[in-house]
């Protein structure tokens, strides 16, 4: 009796060799398209063979069915030898192969359509001498030839396109197979165990010499990581014994029901290694768990002891074995292979990663954490969602919107109920939610909603965040509840259906109805929301964004809950309502959500609504400067002043008034002072190009700032900057200088003189401050100083001992009080360390 399996799978073996050799006798090696080649060499690499020491038809080896079909109907090749391949179509034929791999049963008419293709494919080459090869190989030679003999007992099945991504490591398994030792390919699920051993045995049929003549994919799989959640599979094999018996299926065993199982086992084994076989065994983690590892430690033993038999064993496991396998480890994408992950899988929407940028790139690869089965279940989100991956980044921070959940959910991997297309299939949650849903349709004249509305539901209305899966748009799509609106993230929502949830059809003793709605505790709350949403559509239609984003907007002003407000821009991202949160919102909380500008960007970036855009600089400046505070008085950890410069540059970036130059003066004055106190002084001073003689306040500081940077370096630069506040201090302005500006130049100076030994011009300079009023902590801190500047001078200056002890004693004195202890800790040690310099300098001239 013919197996049909095997027979079907020798003729299409068969017949892609006879492509080979029938490209090899009419088309020379350098008439082979460059791309084709390449991939050859690559292909070969990646099987561990020099690529540089290929032959023509080892390069031709390495191509697959479909170019070698490509290469054939090509007009080189047929203007070379014509024929009429292009005649054929060999999709299914592809097709019946992978049935094939996949030991799926074919039928006695799939025989022979294989047998027709394939005799048609040689008819087509126009000549005889291949003709006769193919006649004297259906007649004589099939039940004699050889190749390998795959078994695939897996649940899902492989498409065998390409594994994205993992070329290093099939190239290290291929060696690793070559060891006699077994393989265990570990670590987490979800990063593609399964995929690599599959394409490893995709990869092994085509190998050149057969290295396996038999291989058996057996797999224990009872779940499965797909678009985000996990789904419950039917074990094919769920034991050991399952395992035997199947193996002895496929060996064609006879007997198997009446044969002791020890006598089965040993003929399987006996089987496997009486020929080159290689046996995977897949997810072998939901066995060894349940207490029966001895069972299957048993079977890699086996091939430990035949060492020297060319049988191997591979299994994918989370855990392997034991410590005598080769662990096979593999590990996350880094972001290239991330990037190539993600495009295989927008196949259809590649349009959308046009927009990508290399900021949306990182976020993809710090969420996915480079996790191919999240990275896939990400781009099914992407796919299907009309946002683009700059909004998915910037609202997922915020866990508010509905694809922010989705990949939280995704990444926690968990299960998510599934749930029939029935609203009786639903849990009690769920049908009191519809009933929510068919409520405020009804009631508020709501026709439209989106996911964004159903977090607010839920947040609103205090649902049960466990039940969360349950509330999804895509659970009320398949029920019919709801329809999508091409293009966008909306939804109209079915009004008969809506009749059917109210009771008119529906059996109350099974479902919860828009009529229960009246004895559940949020009622009330409810009632509140359908008249808000009646009051705000009332004079104008509002889209359901701007709806809810009117609704965060009241929240806010009934309970001052600020992350409303984000909320409000992120449902309706206009240029005011960013200027509404962001006025709103803690310093810290504006640089952590900096980012939403990026979903204003083409509007930020017009020459328009200066008015708002000031106003954004004007919050962040603030925001910057304060946060500055906070860390240079050590209450904040979590920001460097680095930081804060490179949210200042984000800004200009973002921001057309910037580019314009088109701040407005006062604007431009709350620039400066926050250069300053970061200490950007050079940039700070570009600000003040045009605009020195109106920001002189500004500008005095600031170069005396520049002053107290350069003292001792710079002696040019100080000069013109002394001249500049010294011109500043004796015009008409000088009076409005405040006297803790004045104070800070005066010690700038002297500092700067004393380093110049200018000691009697520093004496005299840091005398300015006796003058002034000490009724601050700055003002007091400052005058100190100068005491010790002056006792400095004097003994430099003329070894003057009695003057400096004259102004030592006095800062001993004045630091004796509470008033010193209330200064920075650093600006204390600096006093201190100075101080004690001085006291040792006296002691010494006394002795």
């Amino acid at each position: 009796m013919v197996n049909q399996n095997v027979e079907g799978y020798k003729i299409i073996f068969f017949t892609e060799n006879l492509m080979r050799e029938f490209i090899e006798k009419y088309l020379s090696i350098d008439l082979l398209p460059i791309t084709l080649v390449e991939e050859a060499k690559k292909n070969a690499e990646n099987n561990d063979v020099d690529p540089n020491d290929l032959s023509y038809f080892d390069i031709l080896n390495y191509l697959h069915i479909g170019q070698l079909y490509d290469l054939i109907k090509s007009k080189v090749f047929v203007a070379i030898h014509p024929n009429q391949i292009n005649l054929q179509n060999i999709t299914p034929l592809i097709k019946k192969r992978n049935t094939i791999m996949h030991s799926r049963y074919i039928s006695a008419e799939q025989y022979e359509e294989i047998k027709e293709i394939c005799e048609k494919i040689i008819g087509s080459f126009n000549d005889l001498e291949f003709q006769r090869k193919w006649n004297k190989f259906i007649t004589e030679e099939i039940a004699e030839f050889q190749v390998p003999l795959i078994f695939v007992e897996y649940p899902l099945g492989k498409n065998f396109e390409r594994l994205i991504g993992r070329d290093d490591e099939l190239k290290r398994l291929k060696r690793a197979i070559k060891i006699p030792t077994p393989v265990s390919i570990i670590r987490h699920g979800g990063l593609g165990k399964t995929a690599l051993v599959l394409q490893l045995v995709e990869d092994l049929l085509y190998t050149s010499g057969n290295p396996f003549e038999q291989i058996y994919f057996m797999s224990f799989k009872n779940s499965v990581f797909e678009n985000g959640t996990v789904k419950k599979l039917e074990k094919v094999i769920s034991n050991h014994t399952d395992l035997i018996n199947r193996l002895a299926h496929y060996m064609n065993i006879k007997e198997i029901d009446s044969k002791p199982f020890s006598v089965i086992e040993e003929e399987v084994w006996n089987n496997i290694f009486s020929k080159r076989t290689l046996l995977v065994l897949d997810n072998l983690e939901t066995e060894i768990v349940q207490s029966n590892l001895s069972e299957f430690a048993e079977i890699a033993n086996r091939f430990m002891s035949n060492y020297t038999n060319p049988s191997r064993l591979i299994i994918t496991s989370r855990y392997g074995l034991g410590d005598r396998e080769q662990k096979f480890p593999i590990f996350e994408f880094d972001i290239t292979r991330t990037m190539d992950l993600v495009k295989m899988n927008m196949v259809g929407k590649e349009e959308k990663l046009k927009r990508v940028s290399d900021e949306d790139w990182d976020w993809v690869q710090t969420y996915t954490k480079g996790n191919p089965g999240l990275i896939i279940s990400f781009s099914n989100t992407f796919k299907s969602s009309p946002k683009t991956l700059m909004d998915l980044r910037v609202e997922f921070n915020t866990k508010y919107t509905m694809e922010s959940r989705e990949l939280h959910d995704a990444q926690d991997a968990f299960l998510e109920f599934c749930f029939e297309n029935t609203v009786e299939s639903l849990p009690t949650e769920s049908q009191l939610f519809l009933s929510v849903l068919s409520y405020l349709s009804s009631e508020a004249d709501l026709k439209e909603i989106s996911e964004e509305l159903l977090v607010f539901l839920i947040d609103e209305l205090n649902f049960e965040k466990s039940m969360i899966h349950n509330l999804r748009a895509s659970v009320f799509i398949n029920i019919g509840f709801l329809q999508p609106i091409f293009g966008s993230n909306k939804y109209y929502i079915n009004e008969m259906f809506i009749d059917y949830i109210n009771g008119n059809f529906a059996d109350d003793s099974k479902i919860i109805t828009v009529f229960d709605l009246q004895n559940m505790s949020f009622f009330p709350k409810l009632k509140q929301m359908r008249s808000n949403i009646l009051d705000l559509t009332d004079e104008k239609d509002l889209s359901v964004g701007q709806l809810l984003s009117k609704l965060y907007q009241l929240k806010y002003r009934n309970n001052s809950d600020k992350s409303a407000l984000l909320k409000a821009f992120i449902c309706d991202p206009t240029i005011e309502n960013l200027v509404y949160y962001y006025e709103k919102a803690e310093f810290v909380d504006i640089l952590n959500n900096f980012n939403l500008m990026d979903k204003l960007k083409s509007l930020l970036l017009q020459n328009k609504q200066y008015d708002l855009q000031e106003r954004i600089t004007k919050r962040i400046i603030f925001a910057i400067t304060n946060i500055n505070h906070q860390i240079k008085s050590g209450q904040l950890r979590r920001f460097r002043q680095n930081d804060l410069y490179d949210y200042f540059k984000q800004l200009k970036n973002r921001l057309s008034i910037f580019r314009t130059d088109s701040i407005s003066h006062h604007l431009r004055g709350k620039v400066i002072d926050m250069l300053v106190a970061i200490n950007y002084l050079d940039e700070a001073e570009t600000y003040l190009v045009h605009y020195e003689d109106s920001l002189f306040k500004n500008a005095f500081e600031l170069y005396s700032r520049q002053l107290g940077n350069l003292a001792g370096k710079d002696v040019e630069k100080c000069e013109r900057y002394i001249v500049k506040c010294n011109g500043i201090l004796l015009s008409k302005n000088g009076d409005k200088i405040r006297g803790e500006a004045k104070a800070l130049y005066f010690v700038y100076l002297s500092r700067y003189y004393r380093n110049n030994e200018q000691y009697n011009l520093a004496i005299k300079t840091a005398s300015e401050l006796d003058t002034l009023p000490k009724n601050s902590d700055t003002m007091y801190s400052l005058y100190l100083e100068t005491l010790l500047i002056r006792a400095q001078c004097h003994i430099n200056h003329r070894g003057m001992y009695s003057e400096a002890e004259r102004f030592v004693n006095e800062f001993k004195d004045l630091s004796g009080n509470s008033r010193y202890s209330n200064l920075r800790p650093r600006k204390r040690q600096n006093l201190d360390s100075a101080y004690r310099r001085l006291e040792r300098s006296l002691k010494a001239s006394k002795k």
